[in-house]
């Protein structure tokens, strides 16, 4: 099986390449879409999917097999703005090839992967799809703003709950197994307006928070260390107050806090360790986590709570021992097991509703949402015959 999928692959090697540096040249930042939906639509025709709908978030899914193990690939579509364009020293919108790496906005993060994971597809339907086995392959959006709320809809309005989800997020070609959590919160706290020639007459709830930050910094310091993702962390990342000018103590302030969380961290436990700083029960202070609307490119409307859980795999998961397998069965050596340092769509798939997720693909990671991003061809190569080994693993090593 190793060397028909390294012809396979080899054989389509530029047509991989070639639908790449397409993508990467197709704009495709969070909440425009629309149009990278509409090219994928079409290869995936051309691939020979049994189905295939865009729901009415704006999610592309496509549907091969009838088989009761039902897996999941996933690849998020969408990336980060371009920035300063006199940052990049390319068109970041051209897929420019030099030192056998395509370099441009997406590249890495992560359309080398959505590329590879779908050519996989291709190349599965060609040699037959498992008996055993029903793949969806999932161009999810929206995940650069809010990781997680595509999938949150595909499993409560859709009704696809798979039983493993492979994410195609880059990895530089390691098994991930997971990564911290985050939250973001809004501390609030009510003052009394006055003048601001006379404060004395008025509450100030600036000052209010500036006790309620310096707890804040502290309680960042004695924060636990979580044995697989290490030391917590907390951070007031912005600060804004409610005045009629600048010219009168301002009736409201808030602070916003970034917290990062590990495996036994929950919303719950995050918001009492605040709430239960002195400075904010001085202050009558109200904690609640942020939420924030969004609007995606086919018009859907949602309300997105800031809460992103940590997620880990056991080694030993019959999942991770799938994809072990099939990188050594493939390669010829032994992967190497991580944990990202950023977050994915497994904030949902296995931080919320607990299916079995693990992340393989193309790129190194600390190249994503850079003006370097790129993504090195030979990964795109390796990582085709990864997913295709690994779907034909995942059948081999579940129910019949």
């Amino acid at each position: 099986m190793k060397e028909k999928i390294r012809t396979l692959v080899d054989f389509h090697k530029e047509n991989i390449i070639k639908l790449t540096r397409t993508l990467v040249a197709t704009p495709s930042e969070t909440g425009t879409e629309g149009l990278i939906i509409s090219v994928l639509t079409r290869e995936m025709h051309e691939m020979g999917f049994d189905e295939i709908i865009v729901d009415e978030m704006g999610n592309l899914i496509g549907k091969m097999g009838t088989g009761p193990n039902v897996l999941a690939v996933d690849a998020h579509v969408d990336t980060v703005g371009l920035g300063d364009l006199s940052n990049w020293g390319f068109n970041p919108l051209y897929g420019k090839i030099e030192d056998n790496k395509i370099f441009g906005r997406g590249s890495c993060d992560q359309k080398g992967g959505l590329v590879t994971a779908l050519y996989a597809f291709k190349l599965l339907k060609e040699l037959g799809v498992p008996k055993n086995l029903t793949i969806y392959f999932v161009a999810s959006i929206y995940e650069e703003n809010a990781e997680g709320v595509n999938w949150q809809f595909i499993i409560k309005n859709l009704g696809i709950k798979p039983d493993a989800v492979l994410l195609t997020e880059p990895s530089n070609l390691g098994i991930s197994l997971g990564h911290r959590g985050r939250i973001d919160l809004e501390v609030h706290a009510t003052g009394v307006s006055s003048h601001g020639s006379m404060p004395d007459l008025g509450v100030n709830p600036i000052y209010k928070l500036s006790k309620i930050i310096s707890e804040i910094e502290k309680l960042h310091e004695n924060l636990p260390v979580d044995p697989d993702f290490g030391k917590g962390s907390i951070a007031v990342t912005a600060i804004n107050s409610q005045s009629v000018s600048l010219n009168a103590i301002p009736e409201k302030a808030i602070i916003y806090l970034d917290r990062r969380l590990g495996l036994k961290d929950s919303k719950e436990s995050v918001i009492k360790e605040i709430t239960k700083l002195p400075s904010v029960m001085d202050a009558s202070a109200e904690v609640k986590i942020h939420s924030f609307k969004i609007k995606t490119h086919k018009g859907y409307v949602q309300t997105v709570i800031a809460y992103y859980p940590s997620w880990k795999m056991n080694d030993n998961h019959p999942l991770v021992k799938a994809a072990i397998e099939a990188f050594k069965s493939q390669f010829d050596e032994e992967p190497e097991t991580k944990l990202w340092q950023f977050s994915t769509n497994g904030v949902a798939t296995k931080g919320l509703f607990d299916i079995p997720t693990i992340g393989f693909g193309p790129g190194d990671e600390k190249y994503a949402h850079t003006c370097e991003e790129h993504v090195p061809i030979d990964h795109l190569v390796k990582a085709t015959e990864f997913y295709l080994n690994f779907y034909f693993k995942w059948a081999e090593n579940t129910k019949e």
